[in-house]
């Protein structure tokens, strides 16, 4: 699997790029991200008035001296960034040429490798109706070779259920960071309601939606069996223009229900097929989108 990923030119070019956050993240380490926390770093910031309990060896003693008031000095600090990437491996996904899959494995191997290089605490979540599996946190360059192993060793099968996912990975509580969840979003429940429910936490989300080109246009004959890749139900279709634009319609639906709960909720949601450059994508979109720099 690691050498259907990318070569190691890519992965230096990688080097160069950082994750986005645009809130100060609430890390521990030193990373290369902005810190909430205040009062010792090596970046002044600003002064805000002294209340009782502060840290004294903070005061700006030269403003009491001019103007006889407390202020207290505020730095930040550079701290790391917890990333947390989700990968859609039910079945829907195994379909399409490419296939959807291989394409999302790339992107989620792209965004950990270069987190980690970052010095992130990166942790990998697979999942289909449920999480169906998890690599933890990982921190430093050294951990990208596990990271590979991990979404080298996925299978793409079962059913989805985003909002179970979301309750079961995020229902006891991780610090706030940066989801990105790459998916196709094929969710008979929708989205709009997992939505919701992950907001309360104040992550930063990216969802990357992954459709391949035979879902986006659909080349069919007259008369054919469409099987559901999840439930594995069948039904036979005379594939008439009426069929294909009530298609169009309800594709276009999907898309603006998923659009619009990310834009609620003041998250990234980038559309994208199996079959987009990779490199374009990752170089050139995501940096567009304001997730990389």
């Amino acid at each position: 699997m690691t050498d259907r990923l990318f070569d190691e030119a890519f992965l230096r070019r990688l080097e160069h790029l950082s994750l986005v956050t645009r809130r100060p993240v609430a890390g521990h380490l030193r990373g290369a991200h902005r810190s909430r926390r205040t009062g010792t770093g090596m970046v002044f910031t600003d002064f805000r008035p002294y209340t009782p309990g502060d840290d004294t060896r903070n005061l700006d003693w030269s403003t009491y001296l001019r103007l006889d008031r407390l202020l207290l000095r505020l730095f930040e600090e550079e701290a790391e960034l917890p990333v947390y990437v989700l990968i859609d491996a039910s079945a829907s996904m195994g379909t399409g040429e490419p296939s959807k899959f291989d394409f999302a494995r790339r992107v989620c191997a792209a965004l950990a490798c270069l987190a980690l290089h970052n010095q992130d605490r990166v942790s990998l979540i697979a999942f289909a109706d449920g999480v169906v599996r998890e690599l933890p946190v990982r921190r430093g360059r050294t951990q990208i070779w596990p990271v590979f192993h991990f979404l080298g060793q996925l299978e793409a099968a079962g059913a989805t259920s985003i909002e179970t996912t979301l309750k079961r990975a995020f229902g006891s509580g991780r610090t706030r960071g940066l989801v990105v969840i790459a998916s196709d979003f094929m969710d008979p429940t929708g989205f709009a309601g997992a939505a919701r429910w992950l907001q309360q936490f104040r992550h930063e989300v990216v969802a990357l939606q992954v459709l391949s080109p035979q879902e986006i246009a659909p080349d069919l004959p007259e008369d054919v069996e469409v099987v559901d890749s999840e439930s594995r139900a069948a039904l036979h279709v005379h594939v008439t223009p009426t069929l294909r634009d009530a298609y169009r319609d309800a594709l276009a639906a999907h898309q603006a229900e998923l659009g619009e709960a990310c834009r609620r909720a003041g998250w990234t949601w980038i559309p994208t097929r199996s079959d987009a450059p990779f490199e374009t994508l990752m170089l050139t979109t995501l940096r567009e989108a304001g997730v990389l720099r």
